[in-house]
């Protein structure tokens, strides 16, 4: 953002500020309501709030903490607070009243804004502090919507929760979201019963006559959730599941390619149309249906509410979804062995199923992926430098991960580290990048590690340059505490030995599973003082590097790493067991 832009900025945000200081609901309803957008949201999302603040802001931001204090008409704490949130993040003010004392036309703004939370974090314990924050708004969403039997109440806060509710950013705090889970699942189901969009189906009984079983899949679009889709589903019996792949309309013949070899059938769904989606999957007359995307961060994915509604006999997520998806309707939920602690279930409002090994098995479509040739002058390395390098994402670096690999090149004054956070399969826009960039290079300035030394590579069209550059490193640094995934597989395939730090959530032990299961347990490490040391030694003995890059040469062969082999087998027989168990019967 050029001098110019920013002061343009912080110039229309003082101006809203004090349109909402005036505490005229009607006029901060018609900025919110406009057609052309919500005008105070899309000042909160520009990332204005990750300025330094000058006198002029501070000066309204003390003026907000005052009314918010002091004052004793709710309409104007309101109006106060949103102005506030023009200038920092909602876990950090003390809102003051609760949501049922919001005026009618600023509700559903509140409720988005409390969910307004940075998409990353630059200051230690924030990101927890944004969790907690995140958990008790839900709570009070949650609660108030139960009790408050007025519909117009119900709609504006509803929507204002399904339009704001995202947690990609708290994600990768390692503490159980069950609770967090299961109450935004209610609240979704609610969504859909107000808007008459659910279509419920009671399946008819199963002929005893019938031989197969009917699987249903909502395939999904990204490269990452679609190897892991089809890992589940490689190796499945055919001759027993009949696979129906539902795929979104808009993309149908892209998504359809990367699943013509495993699916039997294909339908369109009309996403834009939930209702009408949702009667043409129940339609189907499904045993299972499975969904192979991410339904656990935002609300108005069009998988999620189709999830969030009785569909089949049996439903069932697996590791795509980060978390349990916390809905009734959702059965089972399939994952590896080496995936979960001894508690897990504990963290499930599925019936958790487990099936040997991990469940990070990836079969990517299309032909294998080759290394594009990179040099280190291409990126900016010198040859004699030792390189690290990181593909662990841009919502899951924080505070804790910067320092650790800070002090892993303090340790090592000859090491470099190149970062590739922008991943499209998370998405397609990173906001406020600058500002990423920035935090990046000031946490490690603060312990004195040279700008020079820290490679941050855009967005890539491919795998290519990736494994490419990867075939430069010495090591690859995992994320933690929540784990990469399949991003563990392209080191792995180039012989650059990776090292983890597994935690106890399952989004925290992906990348530990899977090198359990490849027999690499050496480079799995309990605490960050370990993962420092670890990495530190590896840097600092050449020969042990080539020892662990020789034992990736040796199981490259390992089912886990081949596309071809996938875990269809152990998930069909554990759709068999759930769907036995489901209907009440021994065979079917």
């Amino acid at each position: 953002m050029d001098s110019n832009s920013e002061r343009k900025l912080r110039d229309l945000r003082l101006n809203l500020a004090e349109i909402c200081l005036e505490g005229r609901t009607d006029r901060i309803a018609g900025l919110t309501r406009n057609p052309s957008g919500d005008a105070l949201l899309t000042m909160v999302n520009s990332g204005v709030r990750h300025l330094v603040m000058t006198k002029a802001d501070q000066a309204v931001a003390e003026r907000c903490h005052r009314i918010l204090s002091v004052e004793h008409e709710i309409e104007r704490k309101v109006c106060a607070y949103l102005a506030l949130n023009l200038f920092s993040f909602p876990h950090g003010i003390e809102r003051s009243f609760d949501i049922i004392d919001v005026p009618t036309p600023l509700l559903a703004t509140v409720v988005k804004t409390l969910f307004a939370i940075p998409h990353f974090f630059t200051k230690d314990g924030a990101r927890r502090r944004a969790l907690a924050h995140v958990e008790a708004s839900v709570k009070e969403i949650h609660k108030s919507v139960r009790v408050i039997d007025e519909p117009e109440f119900r709609r504006e806060v509803l929507s204002g929760f399904m339009d704001g509710y995202v947690v990609s950013a708290v994600y990768a705090e390692d503490v159980p979201l069950r609770t967090l889970a299961q109450q935004r699942a209610e609240l979704i189901r609610m969504y859909l019963d107000q808007e008459g969009l659910a279509r419920d189906i009671e399946p008819p009984e199963r002929s005893p006559d019938e031989t197969i079983v009917r699987l249903g899949v909502l395939c999904p679009g990204t490269i990452s959730e679609t190897a892991a889709l089809r890992g589940h589903l490689s190796g499945l019996d055919r001759s027993v599941f009949q696979v129906t792949a539902f795929v979104p309309d808009e993309a149908a013949t892209s998504i359809s390619a990367n699943f013509e070899d495993l699916a039997d059938d294909f339908v369109a769904l009309p996403t834009a149309d939930i209702a009408g989606a949702a009667e043409i999957v129940g339609g189907e007359n499904l045993d299972v249906l499975m969904v192979g995307a991410n339904v656990t961060n935002t609300c108005k994915f069009p998988w999620t509410l189709l999830m969030a509604q009785r569909l089949a006999r049996l439903q069932v997520a697996m590791h795509s979804s980060s978390l349990t998806t916390g809905f009734a309707t959702v059965d089972l939920y399939i994952n590896g062995h080496l995936n979960e602690p001894n508690n897990a279930p504990d963290d499930y409002t599925e019936e958790l199923a487990l099936i040997p090994g991990s469940s990070n098995h990836y079969a990517f479509p299309g032909p294998a992926a080759a290394p594009e040739t990179i040099t280190r002058e291409q990126i900016g390395v010198p040859d004699a430098a030792l390189l690290l390098v990181s593909g662990a994402n841009y919502f899951k670096i924080g505070p804790d991960l910067i320092n650790a690999w800070a002090r892993i090149l303090e340790n090592v004054p000859t090491a470099h580290i190149l970062l590739y956070p922008f991943n499209p399969n998370w998405t397609t826009h990173y906001p406020h990048k600058d500002g990423f960039l920035r935090f990046v290079q000031e946490r490690f300035a603060a312990r004195g590690i040279g700008i020079d030394r820290v490679h941050v590579l855009e967005a890539q069209p491919s795998r290519a340059p990736i494994l490419g550059v990867l075939q430069l490193a010495d090591l690859y640094l995992d994320s933690f505490p929540y784990s990469g995934a399949v991003s563990l597989v392209d080191p792995l395939s180039v012989g650059c030995p990776p090292v983890v730090r597994e935690g106890h959530a399952a989004r925290c032990r992906q990348s530990s599973a899977l090198l359990h299961e490849i027999g690499l347990d050496v480079l799995v490490t309990k605490s960050t003082d370990d993962y420092i040391k670890v990495v530190t030694r590896l840097l600092q003995d050449h020969g042990l590097r080539r020892e662990m890059s020789e034992a990736i040469s040796d199981i490259a062969d390992h089912p886990a790493l081949s596309s071809q082999v996938g875990i269809g087998r152990y998930v069909g027989d554990t759709l068999l067991t759930a769907l036995k168990k489901k209907l009440k019967t021994a065979v079917l």
